[in-house]
């Protein structure tokens, strides 16, 4: 029992902190620009629709699942381009819970004929809470049920509202992009504890290198973020055939190798899939992580044929 209690606390201590930063982790980070950065809405002036699930530490009881959901479209006003979007997120790890609503507008402007640069903010409403009723607490000399530390009830929740600022340099060769969350920082009450939510920023780089052969394209990328208490690097590259297939490889520092894969199934549609292969002795009983993404882009035109634009490339 008293092993219990120490996973639970574990699990507090190490959890919480990972939800109140809203800093959210995908493999597929480069198909979901959207998710970590707001000055990405609607950079490709499509509609874009879009979901992706990870799958965390599969073996290993109320491992962290994400799912998030976005829906962004372009607007002009005039002669300036703009973006709207609305994102939904739902959060499990351990007993902890996030949801969230995230509302996000992006102001897009021509530096030069190829160049573009973009600014972007988001608005987020969090609702965390901690499933008690699930809590397993044990029983010896060492444990108090009264003890004001423990949360009691079935379940507990504090909803906040929080604000991310973006910004973004984007043509056909490369993409750089800057994200600050949690600027408000806000602090959660649950149950006779506080825990606060720290700012969070992460820089993200995209690179298209073009063969001799224009069958083929390679695009290396790189992921640092950081709560200016740690700081965590994901580097990766992957190789596009016909601007339909594409695999790669990838490398989270002291975490995990990633593999990937996806395709376009059709015009705008496409498919991407990561498998995490957990290199930390921390997780060595986990088979890995899985995750997958879905998303559709399209022009709403007047005419008989429909255009698209691959969202593989800048």
């Amino acid at each position: 029992m008293k092993k219990k209690l120490l996973v639970w606390l574990f699990f507090v201590a190490t959890t919480i902190n990972g939800i109140a930063q809203q800093n959210m982790q995908f493999s597929l980070y480069t198909l979901n620009l959207n998710a970590i950065n707001p000055a990405s809405t609607g950079i490709n002036e499509m509609i874009h629709i879009s979901g992706v699930h990870r799958q965390q530490w599969l073996n290993i009881k109320r491992a962290p699942q994400i799912t998030y959901m976005n829906i962004e479209l372009p607007f002009s006003v005039e002669n300036s381009k703009h973006g709207a979007g609305i994102g939904f997120l739902n959060q499990g790890i351990g007993l902890f819970t996030n949801q969230s609503i995230v509302l996000k507008y992006a102001y897009h402007k021509k530096i030069n004929e190829k160049t573009s640069l973009s600014g972007g903010l988001n608005i987020q409403f969090n609702s965390i809470g901690v499933n008690v009723k699930d809590a397993t607490t044990g029983t010896s000399d060492f444990h108090s049920p009264n003890d004001p530390a423990i949360p009691t009830g079935s379940e507990i929740s504090d909803l906040k509202t929080d604000i991310g600022v973006g910004a973004m340099v984007k043509n056909e060769t490369y993409l750089l992009g800057v994200a600050l969350q949690n600027i408000v920082s806000p602090t959660y009450q649950l149950s006779n504890t506080e825990y606060n939510t720290p700012m969070n920023i992460n820089l993200v780089g995209i690179y298209n290198i073009k063969t001799i052969s224009s069958l083929y394209l390679i695009q290396p990328s790189v992921l640092v973020k950081t709560d200016f208490a740690t700081w965590q690097c994901e580097l990766g590259s992957t190789i596009q055939y016909k601007e339909k297939y594409w695999g790669g490889l990838g490398y989270r520092f002291q975490d995990a190798i990633i593999f990937q894969v996806g395709m376009q199934l059709a015009n705008g549609l496409t498919i991407g899939y990561a498998f995490d292969l957990p290199i930390s002795s921390m997780i060595y009983t986990s088979v890995g992580s899985h995750e997958l993404s879905l998303s559709y882009s399209f022009k709403i035109e007047f005419s008989k044929k429909q255009t698209y634009k691959s969202i593989r490339h800048l």
